[in-house]
């Protein structure tokens, strides 16, 4: 009984989020993950020319530049993606989830396991 009430609570708390993000009118792109050095000096983090344009930024860039949203979910998820992106929907809804008791319930039920 105490299972399956968890089971049910996630189903519904990540099928919301899930419903959330497949409902907009871009398909989503699958892209393989890549690895770019960065370097962090003061607050400012300077990136490549592939990073900067996997983020958004175009060679004819005016100088407003390409807004970012930096979310996280402390110790370990952090992600920088492009504001109102699929890819900032899904860190936001991420970092919401990590407020969730019902989640932290599923996870901790499922590290059992």
């Amino acid at each position: 009984m105490f299972a399956s009430q968890f089971a049910r609570s996630a189903r519904t708390a990540v099928g919301a989020k899930c419903r959330q993000l497949s409902s907009s009118s871009k398909p989503a792109t699958m892209v393989s993950p890549k690895e770019f050095k960065v370097v962090l000096d003061n607050e400012t983090l300077y990136i490549d020319q592939q990073l900067a344009e996997a983020l958004g930024w175009k060679q004819d860039q005016d100088l407003g530049g390409v807004p970012l949203t930096l979310s996280g979910w402390a110790p370990s998820y952090f992600a920088i993606a492009r504001t109102g992106s699929e890819s900032d929907l899904l860190a936001r809804g991420t970092v919401e989830s990590s407020r969730n008791p019902n989640v932290h319930t599923v996870l901790a039920y499922l590290k059992d396991r």
